[in-house]
């Protein structure tokens, strides 16, 4: 499919709009970068999977008119917010009891098991870091910045409104791509934290700082 050369600039915006709005802190990132430390970088591939797929399938409908149905719905937005800020004081108060270095040590411990054929199957808790593939889609309907995300983006670049998704779907694909090297580079920071594990005041700092801008990107849903 040919790009209009009218399109180029708002292709470029919707990119950067995307880029920034993907690779800045927000729970989605915050959440990669807990769970990645705790496990791994391999260990979050569902998670950050189900991110990307949530946001496109919210950004793929806000093609088909979400977007301007929550615009002109001010009540819904509101209710999301409320629920979203719900489960990130729970998924705060989650994190904050946890006992994060036991945590990365006993990964570290269950990952030279597995290296030595070693089979141990742990039970992970609703909710629990990294998210599986579908809690981490599902949790993209209560995250107000992928709704931020997707509901501005169609704003910038659409080629045409008479079939969106046979027609943007080029638009789509960029989006999705964008978003997944994204929140990838949070996981692969928070894989490379784990080699500080055996400096336990460095390692209770990060949790710290991990749980107050979790704190912090709650907050900031209501300013």
């Amino acid at each position: 499919m040919s790009i209009p050369e009218s399109f180029e600039g708002s292709i470029a915006a919707l990119a950067l709009f995307m880029l920034v709005n993907s690779v800045t802190p927000g729970p989605n990132n915050l959440m990669l970068l807990h769970g990645s430390i705790k496990c791994g970088f391999w260990a979050c591939r569902w998670h950050m999977f189900g991110i990307t797929v949530g946001v496109t399938i919210m950004l793929w409908l806000s093609y088909w008119g979400m977007a301007a149905l929550i615009i002109s719905f001010p009540a819904v937005m509101l209710i999301i917010k409320i629920l979203g800020t719900l489960y990130l004081l729970w998924l705060t108060y989650q994190m904050a009891k946890t006992d994060f270095i036991a945590v990365v040590n006993d990964a570290l411990k269950h990952e030279q098991q597995k290296a030595n054929e070693v089979t141990i199957k742990i039970k992970k808790r609703f909710g629990e870091l990294p998210l599986s593939f579908g809690q981490a889609l599902l949790f993209q309907w209560l995250n107000p910045k992928a709704w931020t995300m997707t509901v501005v983006a169609p704003s910038l670049a659409m080629f045409h409104a008479g079939k969106p998704w046979l027609d943007n779907y080029a638009l789509l694909a960029m989006c999705a791509i964008i978003n997944l090297l994204s929140i990838s580079c949070w996981a692969a920071g928070g894989h490379w934290l784990r080699k500080l594990v055996h400096l336990p005041r460095v390692m209770r700092v990060i949790h710290i700082l991990i749980v107050l801008m979790t704190l912090y990107c709650t907050l900031t849903l209501w300013l």
